[in-house]
């Protein structure tokens, strides 16, 4: 169940740089226990955002609040208070890993460094590779570590910007599967241009797009506001057909195909009243064998294309 409680709020948020306005007046907040996906394309502002959040840039106007304090660049106290994991790890190539995480573990004053060096250490599979030179490990394992940098210090919020990219299958399932866990215990704002990747691990969503934002919300509530209508999926016996369902409402069929015995049509109603109970009943009437229905919501990846296509 996750906490209603709002653990970042940004609020009317705008960077300006010289000759250009990065983000413009944007403003969205964050649940506590959540995992929150921020999406846009390539010059949306995500990054300049993020950075904003995570204290290495000033606003030029707005503010950002993390735990109901106001979010200061430069303040050690707010730095305690995230983990971050950009896009491209900060990491030394020439330092062994249990060295640079206890390396991190000291700037950022832990009071225990071995106990919590060997706690990510462990949590994240890098026992086997503590004394190796990180600029000799696979892309797996640097990621792997990136990673534990941001929670050696265990803070209750993490940034992660694009944390599987460019990672082979079976690292990207395992570490997916390590940050649904993490979700137990912190609040994590995630960044990703893999939109299945977000509709498995987000329950809320925002969308950023010429540096305002487009969507912000619970997915299932973004879903449902995205519909036009109410969206079915209905299947009967392969040489069956659907009656005349004009009586529920307007209507049209979107697509109709065969899968093995079942014949399935895709329906659009242009009234959003669920019509399920209405349309089994006409079916059975007709005598005919209902083997499918299902609503069926917008892809994220549609959401994502009407959002960042149809607004300038």
């Amino acid at each position: 169940m996750v906490n209603m409680d709002k653990i970042l709020v940004v609020d009317q948020v705008t960077k300006e740089f010289p000759g250009r306005t990065a983000v413009s007046g944007v403003s969205f907040s964050v649940n506590k226990g959540s995992i929150h996906g921020f999406l846009g394309p390539n010059g949306a502002g995500k990054s300049t955002t993020l950075r904003m959040i995570a204290g290495l840039l000033v606003p030029t106007s707005g503010t950002i609040s993390l735990l109901g304090a106001p979010v200061v660049a430069d303040k050690l106290n707010h730095r305690n208070l995230i983990g971050l994991l950009p896009e491209t790890p900060p990491l030394y190539p020439d330092m062994r890993v249990e060295a640079y995480l206890r390396f991190v573990a000291k700037l950022h004053r832990v009071s225990n460094v071995s106990e919590s060096v060997d706690k990510v250490l462990e949590a994240l599979t890098l026992t086997g590779v503590r004394h190796r030179l990180i600029g000799n490990l696979s892309k797996g394992y640097r990621q792997r570590v990136g990673l534990a940098q941001a929670l050696v210090f265990d803070p209750p919020f993490l940034i992660l910007d694009e944390p599987t990219n460019g990672l082979d299958p079976q690292t990207v399932v395992e570490l997916r599967e390590f940050i649904k866990k993490l979700s137990a215990q912190k609040t994590i704002l995630f960044s990703s241009h893999v939109l299945p990747e977000v509709e498995q691990l987000c329950d809320q969503i925002t969308i950023i797009h010429h540096g305002r934002i487009r969507a912000s919300g619970d997915l299932r509530e973004i879903h449902r506001r995205f519909r036009q209508g109410l969206v079915l999926r209905v299947g009967v016996l392969e040489h069956e057909t659907l009656p005349d369902l004009s009586g529920l409402g307007k209507y049209e069929v979107t697509h109709e195909h065969v899968v093995g015995h079942e014949r399935r049509f895709d329906l659009v109603f242009a009234d959003d009243r669920d019509c399920r109970a209405e349309l089994g009943r006409l079916i059975f009437d007709r005598g005919l064998h209902l083997l499918t229905m299902q609503v069926q919501s917008p892809e994220l990846e549609d959401i994502f294309l009407h959002a960042t296509e149809t607004q300038s």
